[in-house]
């Protein structure tokens, strides 16, 4: 048997090993001590249980009472594109309130660029602006029309564009709507540089694309923050690029990424990778393949069986037709991939189960782990077949503070909007799941999410859907045990077992004690991946 090379002490363990007898609160009774050696846990329990693993080297870490989690897992999120847009002009809400604000901090950056460069930014929501509309072209060329801009809405499913970028891209008057997107347009039939979904590719395309280096300097800023709030994993949702897979490598050869990453190949630039989920090691591996269904809530482009309450004509679209979904899903099953699927709407929903049932019957298969990303209205039918059909989900809840009440009273209408993200549907129905932030739509900050999944309260602090509140444990499991299980890492991760990798995150209270609605008040005192200390407060 080793001898430790580190040992931590002196604090409340939640090891969320569900063999260990049962504990109200947490599942599994806390232990007292834990021992690491080489980056994994060789022993965890009392301090009489790890004392005979210590020799006169190891290193006793004293955590002076804290409390202590596995590492927290985020399952969805877009780190490289979260990193790059730090440096971007920041135009989202509460940096501008209005058109003209964003105008001005585009404008501002315009005359610090030299002219021709592009500019770029993250962060649009029409619905938070004073104006309450979308970009225009014309609105972007007050900003410059010697620069071409391009601005992505907050929600990643729209973009707005000025003259010059449109023109870059070649985009006539008479530009046709691709499959699965939509120019919007003037009254004259001319597109108002507001695109939604696929549309938005080709213009996009046109612009020069971001450099390894600086998105290596975005991987690395993010990973920093990820330490900063107890993550250890970060899974990037959705990898587009060659030069994507080359930015996670060589940050993880170089040390300047020091969680451990998890990455999704998408879809539309996988081709026939010779490759499938579970390749890599502990610090950098292929996940899901990635497919999206449909678009956004907040955008109208999200697939619905019933038509938005404020626009009872408008259902949203398909982003992928629902037979080519069936399509594309059977394939990427049948060559051993995990999928993941982006569905918002319910009708989007009906399609991503539909595929997903096909791809079984053609070729069954135990324990695929196939999963649904955000899966926001998610009836209660659905939830019935999801578990019959062992589909898992990974859920945006942080959805519930930040759009709640506009999805309650504008988008969705009271009794859908009250039940989004029905995260204790999702329990009672036996379907393991998982909580994301996907960054950088929203913050990453995994004891937030926590507390918006067990409290609903939304950003004007209201109760939304009370009876859809998530239990403390299963919200912690949202971001550890279940997060790992839906991520096909819980041989590695999740819990605090012998054998396990010795990611941890050390609190300053314990969650499973405090009043929920403090949860979001809990601060990370430190963040242990692989037994190292890779980030004290």
């Amino acid at each position: 048997m080793p001898i430790a090379d580190r040992l931590f002490i002196n604090a409340t363990f939640h090891t969320l090993d569900p063999n260990r007898s049962e504990h109200p609160a947490a599942e599994a009774p806390p232990a007292q001590a834990l021992a690491s050696w080489r980056g994994r846990i060789v022993a965890v329990g009392s301090r009489a249980d790890v004392e005979p693993l210590v020799g006169p080297d190891t290193e006793v870490v004293d955590l002076d009472g804290a409390t202590v989690l596995p590492g927290f897992i985020e399952t969805h999120m877009h780190p490289i594109g979260a990193g790059v847009m730090i440096q971007a002009p920041q135009i989202g809400y509460p940096d501008c309130h209005d058109i003209d604000g964003v105008v001005a901090a585009l404008a501002t950056r315009a005359a610090e660029t030299p002219a021709g460069e592009p500019i770029q930014s993250w962060g649009y929501d029409d619905s938070l602006m004073d104006d309450d509309r979308h970009l225009t072209r014309d609105d972007l060329n007050r900003a410059s029309t010697e620069h071409p801009i391009l601005v992505r809405h907050i929600s990643g499913h729209l973009s707005y564009a000025n003259d010059r970028t449109l023109e870059l891209a070649g985009i006539a008057d008479d530009v046709e709507d691709p499959v699965g997107g939509v120019f919007q347009r003037e009254d004259s039939g001319r597109p108002n540089g507001c695109m939604e979904e696929t549309a938005g590719f080709a213009v996009a395309a046109a612009l020069p694309q971001t450099t390894l280096a600086d998105m290596v300097v975005g991987a690395r800023a993010i990973s920093d923050h990820c330490l900063s709030v107890g993550t250890t994993t970060m899974t990037d949702a959705a990898i587009g690029s060659p030069t994507m897979y080359a930015a996670y490598q060589q940050g993880i050869e170089d040390g300047s990424i020091r969680v451990r990453t998890r990455v999704f190949p998408i879809w539309r630039t996988a081709g026939d990778l010779p490759f499938r989920t579970g390749i890599g090691d502990e610090r950098l591996s292929i996940g899901a393949m990635k497919f999206i269904s449909d678009g956004s809530i907040q955008g109208y482009t999200a697939c619905l069986c019933k038509g938005y309450h404020d626009r009872p004509d408008v259902n949203g679209y398909e982003v992928i037709p629902a037979a080519e979904l069936i399509e594309l899903v059977t394939d990427a099953h049948a060559r051993g991939w995990q999928v993941a699927v982006h569905a918002n709407g319910d009708a989007a929903i009906d399609n991503t189960l539909d595929a997903i049932e096909a791809a079984l019957e053609a070729h069954p298969r135990d324990d695929h782990r196939h999963r649904i990303e955000h899966c926001q209205t998610a009836r209660e039918d659905q939830l019935e077949r999801m578990a019959r059909l062992g589909v898992l989900a990974s859920v945006f809840a942080n959805h519930i503070w930040y759009w709640g009440d506009r999805h309650r009273d504008r988008f969705l209408g009271p009794e859908r909007g009250s039940r989004i993200d029905p995260l204790a549907s999702f329990t009672a129905h036996g379907i393991v799941h998982a909580l994301h932030c996907d960054m950088p739509v929203t913050p990453l900050d995994p004891l937030f999410t926590i507390w918006a999944a067990v409290n609903r309260i939304t950003r004007d602090g209201e109760l939304l859907g009370p009876e859809q509140r998530a239990r403390v444990a299963d919200a912690v499991a949202g971001y550890t045990s279940a997060a790992a299980f839906v991520n096909m890492e819980d041989h590695d991760k999740g819990t605090l077992e012998v054998g396990k990798l010795a990611d941890l995150v050390v609190l300053d209270a314990d969650p499973f004690e405090v009043d929920p609605m403090t949860i979001r008040d809990i601060s990370v005192q430190a963040t242990v991946v692989g037994g190292v200390v890779e980030y004290r407060a």
